[in-house]
């Protein structure tokens, strides 16, 4: 009996042993993601150099929003917040802001066979989706993606502009362009500033 008691305790042990070294090694490999120490986590040494194009948004920030309303002209603002963490173990970023009951999250992954960013985007409560690629264009990030004119068939892209960056904010614009860059329609600009 003493025996199978022995052999119990030592296979109790081993599982013990087992689960604190899977532990050790699922820590050991998320090293880079947020946890007490680093609460926007750290970009991973191994990450293409680019990541560090936005690493101005990482941390969280306090944003004045302005969206052209098309019914009126004019421009209705609101506060936002708009925070950006380190993720996929530092290998990209993960971001999103919030206005009142909205809330938008992307996720910015630079693409090093395409050498473009690639940021899938993602809004709440009404669903909705899309992609932008681009780059550093200067002392601008531009990001861009094909879509028609609101209401028309006129072919054009989006374009989200990333400028005035600086290490206590930064700002954007959204404009819609046309396909032969004859036409920009500014509909949206956004000013951040740093509070951690």
């Amino acid at each position: 009996m003493k025996s199978v008691s022995a052999w119990l305790v030592l296979v109790a042990l081993f599982l013990l042993l087992s689960a604190c070294q899977q532990t050790a090694d699922r820590a050991a490999s998320l090293r880079y993601e947020p946890d007490s120490r680093y609460p926007f986590g750290r970009p991973n040494p191994e990450a293409p150099p680019q990541l560090a194009q936005f690493a101005f948004m990482i941390g969280h920030n306090d944003c004045r929003e302005e969206r052209l309303n098309n019914d009126s002209g004019e421009w209705d603002s609101s506060e936002r917040t708009w925070d950006a963490y380190y993720y996929m173990n530092g290998f990209a970023i993960r971001d999103g802001g919030r206005s009142g009951v909205n809330s938008n999250g992307n996720i910015r992954i630079y693409d090093s066979a395409t050498a473009q960013w690639r940021v899938s985007y993602f809004s709440m409560p009404n669903y909705s989706s899309a992609e932008w690629s681009g780059g550093l264009e200067g002392d601008r990030l531009v990001l861009r993606r094909p879509q028609q004119a609101p209401g028309t068939e006129i072919d054009g892209f989006s374009r989200l502009t990333f400028l005035n960056i600086s290490a206590t904010g930064f700002d954007w614009t959204g404009e819609w362009v046309s396909a032969d860059g004859s036409v920009e329609f500014l509909f949206w600009r956004v000013s951040c500033r740093k509070r951690s």
